[in-house]
């Protein structure tokens, strides 16, 4: 069992239907093809969602006109069993929050991927005003995700 982080921290569990290295390459490398392009700073729906692997890794946005938006840096790494960032969205790259991501192999296949965003002891006051915001975003894109862990075009794709 992974500790969850605060109280005040969000928190969401679901299952998707590949298995656990399937289901953390769809997140890390595939990232693009799911993430819902509403939840992006720019809102165009041509957008290009990057989450460059490893240690050090960012999380970005990139417009059409080749214009990049930070959205995190990856300050953990471990394949295919978790990862997590310092997230700017909501907040900056002075003063981020933390997303803790989570994969973790059931007995039929599936796997189970837990979401941790911790925020108030990192940015205080401003978790209040947004918290609820990414409660919300985080639902509709995990549920993106899921959808496309389900998918059997997920399923050939990572197969080759």
């Amino acid at each position: 069992m992974h500790d969850l982080g605060s109280l005040d921290a969000i928190q969401k569990t679901i299952i998707v239907r590949c298995d656990l290295e399937q289901a953390f390459r769809a997140w890390t490398e595939q990232i693009d093809a799911w993430w819902p392009k509403g939840h992006s700073r720019s809102g165009d729906p041509r957008t290009t969602v990057v989450l460059e692997r490893g240690l050090g890794g960012r999380l970005y946005e990139r417009t059409p006109a080749g214009i990049e938006h930070a959205w995190g840096q990856v300050i953990a790494w471990d394949s295919p069993c978790h990862f997590a960032l310092h997230w700017f969205l909501g907040s900056s790259p002075a003063q981020p929050t933390r997303v803790e991501v989570y994969f973790s192999a059931l007995a039929n296949g599936d796997t189970r991927v837990d979401l941790v965003h911790q925020g108030p002891e990192l940015i205080g006051e401003l978790w209040g005003r947004t918290s609820a915001v990414f409660d919300m975003a985080w639902a509709h894109v995990l549920t993106a995700y899921r959808a496309a862990c389900s998918t059997d075009a997920f399923e050939e794709e990572s197969m080759l």
